[in-house]
């Protein structure tokens, strides 16, 4: 488990300092495909490829206005991952050290020995004691 968490982790840190590229291609103004990669990717929805209408009035072909347009927007990490030294002094290192000792590898705990209780039987009854007319074995 701490393997996987490690590995999905360092993949996390390659990955945002490598950056990625959203490509996001808008016909007529409105988002029509959006895809996420490490590179730009130039995104077609197929109006470009459609023929040109011919008018009926003047024989001329017309082609349609450019509608089509295609975003990139990049994400990258721009901050220095470098590991940083902190200065320990001894009163410190003697708390760290107490610490650990403590509470991360524990103390010898401490064994208490159970005496065994031995099994008594309770005493047999001789006889009956009436309380008005009920009587109860005690």
């Amino acid at each position: 488990m701490k393997k996987q968490i490690s590995i999905a982790l360092a993949f996390l840190l390659m990955f945002s300092s490598i950056g990625i590229a959203k490509s996001s291609h808008f016909c007529m103004g409105m988002e029509m495909v959006s895809e996420f990669g490490l590179a730009i990717k130039h995104l077609d929805c197929g109006m470009a490829s459609q023929n040109p209408h011919k008018s009926s009035d003047a024989h001329q072909s017309i082609i349609p206005d450019d509608c089509c347009q295609n975003q990139f927007e990049l994400v990258h990490n721009d901050i220095d991952q470098t590991v940083k030294v902190l200065k320990v002094d001894a009163t410190q290192l003697i708390f760290i050290a107490a610490f650990t000792h403590s509470f991360i590898f524990e103390l010898a705990p401490f064994i208490v020995a159970e005496q065994p209780k031995p099994y008594l039987t309770p005493p047999l009854i001789d006889k009956d004691f009436s309380v008005l007319f009920q009587s109860f074995l005690i």
